[in-house]
C-alpha cells in the first residue's frame, strides 16, 4: 500500500485529527519538566504536494548506538548521546518498521521486502535476504532465531546469525488492505503467536510452524485485521484489535476466556501486576491483575499509539502528535510535547534505553530525549 493511501485511511477511520478545538484533559500539573530534546533530526524526503511522505517506522538503541531508517532508503546508525553520525547505508527503499539488534550485527528489513543483517559497530554488509514482501513490524529474536511477519501475511522463522530460513507460513487472507501495519509476533514458552488481517490470532510451534491453534478474535466484514501484537498479562494471551473488543486468550487452548471493552490500536504497557491500555479514544485505563479497572483517564482527543515506561513515569504517544508523561505512583500528567505540525503523529513504537527517550514522527523528525 502506498503511503498516500495509509494517509487516506488513516483519515477515513479518524485515526488522524486535525482538529483545532480545544481538548479537554485533567489538569496538567507541571511540576517539573519530563521531555528535554537531547538532539532532533529532521530526516523528511523531498515530495509532492498532495504526497506527505509518513513515518512509520521505530528506531532501535543498544550501548551509545542509536539505528533507524529513514523513507529516503538511507539507513543510519547515531552515537544515541549526541546525534553524530557513525556510518550509514542506502538500500534505495523506505523503512515502516524498527531495526533489532542481535549480538554484534544490526538487522532491519524495507518495504521493498529485503532483510540486511550489517555489522552494527561499522556498518559492514554481512547477509541479506529476500523475503517477499514489505516488512512491516519489529522483527522478535529468540534464542537466535529472528521471526519476521510481513505485508502479505507470511511468518518467517530464519537462523539469526547466518539468515537462513528453518520455517516460514504464508496465510491466505481475503482482505488486501491493514491498518498501517502488521502484527509483530510474541514467543512465548516456546509458542509464537500472531494476529492476522482476518481477524484471527495463531498459535504456531517454534520448532517447525506447525499451527497449534486459531481463534477468531475480531468480526466484521472489512478492517478487522489483529495489528496489535499480542501480549501477555498474568500468564495470558491479551491480543485487541481497533475493530473489536480486548480479548483474553487461554494461551495452551486458544479459547476466548473474556473480552474487555476497549478498542486499541497498539499492545498495552505491562508492569507487573498491571496491565496499561490505551484507546483509540485517547483514553489511559488502568487494570489490576485481576483485569478489573481501578483508574481510567483522558488524556488527547487522538487516539493512543504506543505506551513505554521511562523512569518513574509512562510515556504515552498519540495521533495528535503528543507525548504525555504520566506518574505511575499518582497518575499526574506531569508534562506535554508537541511535535508542532498540524499533520504530525506517531504510529511508531516509543523506545527507552536508560536515560534516554526516542521516537520517530510520522512527519520523519527523530527526537531524542534525556531525563
Amino acid at each position: 500500500m502506498s503511503q498516500k493511501c495509509i494517509l487516506s485511511l488513516a483519515l477515513t477511520l479518524g485515526l488522524i485529527s486535525f482538529s483545532c478545538s480545544k481538548i479537554s484533559l485533567e489538569p496538567v500539573k507541571p511540576e517539573r519538566k519530563v521531555f528535554t530534546p537531547r538532539w532532533i533530526k529532521n530526516l523528511d524526503v523531498a515530495y509532492s504536494t498532495g504526497n506527505l511522505p509518513i513515518g512509520l517506522q521505530s528506531p532501535a538503541m543498544a550501548d551509545e548506538f542509536l539505528y533507524v531508517g529513514e523513507n529516503s532508503g538511507i539507513f543510519h546508525a547515531y552515537n544515541r548521546k549526541n546525534g553524530r553520525p557513525i556510518w550509514k547505508s542506502d538500500e534505495g527503499q523506505a523503512y515502516h518498521a524498527s531495526p533489532v539488534v542481535f549480538k554484534d550485527k544490526v538487522l532491519y528489513g524495507n518495504v521493498e521486502g529485503r532483510l540486511y543483517a550489517r555489522n552494527r559497530f561499522n556498518g559492514e554488509l554481512i547477509y541479506n535476504i529476500d523475503l517477499g514482501s514489505a516488512v512491516e513490524s519489529e522483527p522478535v529474536l529468540y534464542q537466535g532465531r529472528l521471526i519476521v511477519h510481513t505485508r502479505n501475511h507470511k511468518i518467517v522463522c530464519l537462523d539469526a546469525e547466518t539468515g537462513k530460513v528453518l520455517w516460514a507460513y504464508k496465510r491466505s487472507v481475503p482482505f488486501l488492505t491493514t491498518l498501517q501495519r502488521v502484527s509483530q509476533p510474541l514467543v512465548y514458552k516456546n509458542r509464537i503467536y500472531v494476529g492476522f488481517a482476518d481477524g484471527f490470532t495463531v498459535a504456531f510451534n517454534l520448532e517447525e510452524g506447525a499451527i497449534l491453534w486459531e481463534t477468531k478474535v475480531v468480526n466484521g466484514q472489512k478492517f478487522i485485521d489483529v495489528d496489535t501484537h499480542p501480549s501477555i498479562f498474568d500468564e495470558k494471551i491479551v491480543v485487541g484489535s481497533q475493530s473489536g473488543q480486548m480479548s483474553i486468550l487461554n494461551p495452551r487452548s486458544g479459547f476466548i476466556e473474556r473480552h474487555l471493552p476497549y478498542f486499541i490500536a497498539r499492545a498495552p504497557l505491562i508492569l507487573e501486576d498491571q496491565m496499561i491500555v490505551g484507546t483509540t479514544d485517547g483514553e489511559v485505563v488502568f487494570l489490576n491483575s485481576g483485569l478489573k479497572e481501578t483508574h481510567k483517564m483522558k488524556v488527547s482527543e487522538g487516539g493512543i499509539t504506543s505506551i513505554a515506561q521511562w523512569g518513574e513515569e509512562f510515556i504515552v504517544s498519540t495521533t495528535s502528535g503528543e507525548l504525555i508523561a504520566i506518574s505511575i505512583k499518582s497518575k499526574e500528567i506531569l508534562d506535554t510535547f508537541h511535535f508542532g505540525h498540524s499533520s504530525s503523529a506517531l504510529f511508531g513504537t516509543l523506545v527507552v534505553k536508560g536515560d534516554t527517550l526516542a521516537a520517530y514522527s510520522s512527519r520523519n523528525r527523530l527526537y531524542v530525549f534525556r531525563r
